[in-house]
């Protein structure tokens, strides 16, 4: 496991509110689910930007947090899909600039442009 991996699960460890699962009902479960993707989202961005983690951990905790969100409320799946698109599209250009500056490589931006069209695709047919 990779030093930027350890923290951020610890990280999460520490923004967790402690509960009582047993007694924690399925909707609140749902909605903290959401909210941890979310958060951890966040992280392995930046984690990325800085070199410490790689594309593919922002685009998997992406589709993490589309899950959730789209489990929490599947009324929201549309909109849940089109979220990750603009991640996506978010990612691919941050990719873009960062390998013009040498930041990253070629593969990564790449990938990030493969995220892309991936989520556009599931956009089109409102389903993974």
């Amino acid at each position: 496991m990779s030093i930027a991996r350890l923290v951020v699960l610890l990280a999460l460890a520490c923004l967790a509110t402690p509960v009582a699962r047993a007694e924690t009902p399925v909707a609140q479960l749902v909605k903290d689910r959401a909210d941890a993707a979310e958060r951890v989202f966040q992280h392995v961005v930046t984690a990325w930007k800085t070199q410490r983690e790689k594309i593919e951990v922002v685009y998997t905790w992406s589709v993490r947090w589309l899950d959730a969100v789209v489990d929490r409320d599947a009324r929201t799946r549309k909109q849940a899909f089109a979220d990750h698109l603009a991640r996506m599209q978010d990612i691919e250009s941050e990719a873009t600039k960062l390998q013009t500056a040498g930041t990253v490589t070629v593969l990564e931006a790449a990938a990030a442009s493969y995220y892309r069209i991936e989520a556009e695709l599931w956009v089109a047919r409102g389903k993974r």
